[in-house]
């Protein structure tokens, strides 16, 4: 357990330096734009390609659990924008990416050491990544553009050209075409593509604290840090519950997938949700803390997991 909590340290200290670089404008104001574009165009793209390209599907796709995660997370992401729509009165784009940071978890830079730690083992990562980078960060990005207000064509041609423009789209699809056709990528291409994903963590988490320390007034707000919280803690203990649920009674998997699923759901929410809310100008303080306190909470979380599962 200290292992799990050891390795989240260095996460932490990155936001801490993004925030004090912004609190002492060592950096020029759109340094986080500048950041975030970076991260959305070019490395959240790689990091898809290279991970989706270097999986077996033959090997580590259990059918079961990648049904499981998808029924939990559509049922999660629908569910939670009527309920932020509702309770919390939010329109558009706001009310997706609220929903966004509620459920959608940091798999590759928490879930992967967490497995690693805990089951040295990290295909359901894998399988959970794959279902990302084909299904749920696209329709995410897709919400995003057909609530945005940018356009006024909401036609289905315009939403298709939409998300052929999406480097966060069509990669992860050209990929997946990839790796279902058994089609040999050069390695050059693929150690490029690690390669350019390999500051994602470091520029996300730094970008992260940049923000929180820019966005000044809109952070002190109580509501932005309630709804930040409630999102947090619904992250890390409503979501495992309904994953469990879904897992368990629908599509009846065994204990050590179970596990595994109900740990996914609870993953702090990932670098991504902050990424998008920049991306689309969507609420940004509200994602910042919410990423912030989510990854915060997560050590409490995952100890009263593993306790109580008895690794």
């Amino acid at each position: 357990m200290n292992t799990v909590i050891t390795k989240l340290i260095p996460i932490f200290i990155l936001a801490m330096l993004g925030f004090f670089a912004g609190k002492t404008r060592l950096l020029p104001e759109n340094t986080s734009d500048a950041l975030c574009s970076f991260l959305f165009y070019f490395c959240a793209p790689a990091v898809s390609f290279a991970n989706i390209i270097t999986s077996d599907l033959e090997s580590i796709f259990n059918l079961r659990f990648a049904l499981a995660l998808i029924v939990f997370e559509m049922t999660a992401f629908f569910s939670l924008m009527f309920l932020y729509k509702k309770i919390f009165h939010l329109e558009g784009s706001d009310m997706v990416i609220h929903s966004i940071c509620s459920f959608y978890g940091n798999i590759s830079y928490v879930g992967i050491p967490v497995f690693l730690t805990l089951f040295n083992n990290v295909i359901p990562n894998i399988i959970t990544i794959l279902v990302h980078g084909i299904l749920t960060f696209p329709l995410a990005i897709f919400l995003l553009d057909w609530f945005s207000g940018k356009k006024n064509d909401k036609s289905a041609a315009h939403a298709i050209r939409t998300a052929l423009k999406n480097p966060n789209i069509f990669i992860p699809a050209i990929a997946a075409l990839l790796l279902f056709f058994k089609i040999p990528v050069p390695h050059l291409i693929i150690d490029t593509a690690e390669l350019l994903g390999r500051p994602t963590t470091t520029a996300g988490m730094f970008a992260l604290g940049l923000t929180c320390a820019q966005t000044g007034s809109h952070i002190s707000s109580r509501s932005v840090f309630f709804r930040a919280l409630f999102s947090a803690l619904v992250k890390l203990t409503v979501c495992p519950l309904i994953a469990w649920a879904v897992g368990k009674y629908l599509f009846r998997m065994d204990q050590w997938w179970l596990t595994s699923l109900a740990l996914i759901a609870m993953l702090p929410a990932a670098l991504n949700d902050y990424i998008l809310s920049q991306r689309y100008h969507s609420d940004e303080a509200f994602a910042s803390i919410s990423v912030l306190l989510s990854n915060l909470l997560f050590s409490i979380t995952i100890s009263l997991y593993i306790m109580l599962i008895g690794l």
